[in-house]
Parts: structure tokens; sequence; C-alpha cells
């Protein structure tokens, strides 16, 4: 009872801290606003065709995190077979960096001007863009998300991952990969985290899920290091915050990677560092995640998501909503799996 009580209380602090991170990071991008928008230039990718433009038939705009990286191109591969499949007419655009939800604000803008007929977007900020999405439902645009939800505002359906679940997963792949590998419960264990951001809903939820899950299963001597690290979708960044854990923590045995440039820096300093010893549990299937997998000398796994379907299905929805049907629910979970050194070879074969 003792020991379920202190993980409830463990547990509560962290979340607590990170709202209060959160708290703080958005504060700081407040009293940096009026800067940024004196830059002559934004870092962004404009809006683009990513079908054949017919005259007559509807356009969908989508509005991405990022438009490069292997997860993404899947879902924009989904989004484009969508709208060829069913005719329309997509352009798609996005961010340089994955906390740029300014530029994403200013993209919305530029969809609504050009008479939209539907609009997808991946969120960037939780919070930031809902002033946005309910100036797009006062416009009677229909507004399908994927990836990331929304804290609140309005939009029509959801497709994404359930991500506390899937961060309960990661870390009883966690769990399991330590134990695989030797080490006992009076053993001293620590992980290191490393996200994106934390404006996203979609990191806090796999954050809380995974810590939930550690903090109800782990052993007493086997800790989450208390320090996360941030990349905000920089994959060189990403690559110096796992060096950096390595250097300052030589209790270290396993990296946890919330996102997919977690998991590719992750990989990457792991690689470069010759550290094959320490355990990776990451999201999203990246060639580098791949390859830990299937070298017999790493111990590594990933949650997988369904990023194709995330696509395919929101456009399927904007078809939906454009011809005037209605959605009986506004979340749809597209599932998850994880993939390790067990079935990497059908997960491949199936792909």
């Amino acid at each position: 009872m003792k020991k379920i009580l202190h993980n409830i209380i463990i547990y509560t602090l962290l979340s607590a801290s990170l709202l209060a991170f959160s708290s703080c990071s958005l504060k700081k991008n407040n009293e940096n606003e009026n800067s940024k928008s004196e830059e002559s230039t934004i870092k962004c990718y404009e809006f683009e065709p990513a079908t054949e433009i017919v005259e007559g038939r509807d356009d969908i705009y989508v509005v991405l995190k990022v438009i490069t990286g292997q997860y993404w191109e899947d879902i924009i591969k989904g989004i484009t077979d969508a709208g060829n499949d069913k005719g329309y007419n997509i352009y798609i655009g996005g961010c340089a960096n994955e906390d740029d939800w300014k530029v994403q604000e200013e993209l919305l803008s530029e969809a609504c001007d050009k008479k939209a007929d539907a609009i997808i977007l991946a969120p960037a900020n939780s919070s930031e863009l809902e002033e946005s999405a309910n100036q797009i439902h006062d416009k009677n645009i229909p507004l399908v998300l994927v990836d990331t939800i929304l804290t609140s505002g309005y939009y029509d359906i959801c497709y994404m991952t359930d991500n506390f679940q899937a961060g309960q997963m990661a870390a009883e792949e966690m769990l399991s990969m330590l134990k695989n590998k030797g080490y006992k419960d009076s053993d001293t264990v620590q992980v290191a985290i490393q996200v994106t951001s934390i404006v996203s809903q979609t990191v806090v939820d796999r954050m809380a899920g995974f810590n939930k899950y550690w903090f109800s299963n782990a052993p007493e001597n086997w800790t989450i290091i208390d320090e996360v690290k941030f990349n905000m979708g920089n994959i060189d960044v990403a690559v110096q915050n796992g060096k950096d854990f390595l250097k300052s923590y030589p209790d270290l045995k396993g990296f946890v990677a919330c996102n997919n440039s977690s998991s590719v820096g992750f990989a990457t300093s792991l690689k470069e560092e010759n550290r094959m010893d320490i355990i990776l549990s990451a999201f999203d299937y990246s060639d580098i995640v791949a390859e830990m997998i299937a070298d017999e000398e790493c111990t590594a796994a990933t949650v997988v998501q369904k990023q194709y379907d995330m696509g395919y299905n929101g456009v399927g929805s904007a078809h939906d909503l454009i011809n005037g049907s209605k959605n009986d629910c506004k979340f749809i979970d597209t599932g998850v799996m994880v993939v390790n050194e067990g079935n990497y070879k059908e997960y491949e074969s199936g792909k």
C-alpha cells in the first residue's frame, strides 16, 4: 500500500511539474511573440499541390507540423492517395520546426482565404490553435485533425493514436527489455526521456502513460531521470541530447523517445558513441531504429502508429463532411503495435 501511495504521489508531482513547465514555456513564447512577428522571413513550407489540380474539384488544404521525415511522409502518402482516389485537389503546407504554431496559424488563415472546402490539421500546439479552429468553424469549413488533438476548440473529427495507452506500452516494453537484459530489482537502473516539446497533447499523454505504468510496475531502484530533454523536432539537437545524457548519468541503462525526432536522435547518438549497451524504447519506425532492432548487439523496440491510415481516413472524413454527412464520434483511435526483435521481420514483410 505504501509503495502504491508513493507511486501515486510521484506521478501526480510529475504531472504537475509537466503542466508548470508547459505554462512557463507558453509564457516565454508569448513574451517573444512580438519579436518573432518582426522577423522578415518565417521558416515554413508554403502550400504546394500534392495531387493533380483539376478545375471544378473541391480543394482540401493540409497543414502539418513538419513535411519531412518518414512518419510525416507516410501521412502525406495517405492523404495524397485518398485525394486521388476520391477526386480532390490536395494542397499541403507545414512548419520547418515542430513547435512553429504561429506558422500554422498563418497557413490556416491562408487556407480560409483561398476558400478551402475542407482543412486537415496536425496541430503543433494543442492549445494555441484553438482560436484558429473556432474561426474555421465560424466559416463553416470542415476541420479534420490528424496525429494530435486540440485541448479544446472546435473540430469535426480527429484520427490519432490513443497516446496514453501507447505510452504505457512503451514503458511495459522497456521494463521487459531491462529484465531480459539481466538487470535485477536491486540494481541501480536509470532511464532518460527525450521529447520534441510538451506543447503537444500527444507528447504529454505519452509521457503520462509511460510514467503511470513505470511507477506502478518498476522496482524501487529503477528510476526515471528527472531531467527531460527537448529537441523541437531538430534531429541535430536530439542527437546531442542523447550524447549529453550518456556523459552525465553513469547509471543510465535506457533511452525513452516519445516521438520520431527523439527516436532518431537517441538511436544516432548510441551509434556514434558505440553504446550498444543502452536499451532504446522508441516511437515510430525510422531506418536507424529499424537497424537497431535488427542488430543482435542492440536491444531496442518501438511503438509503431498507423499514420498512413490517419492521412487516408482524414481525407475520407473530409469528403463525408463536404457532402453533408456528420460523424458519430469525435475521436478515432487508429491503433498501435510494438515492433521488437521478435516480430520485426513480420512487420517488415507486411509494410
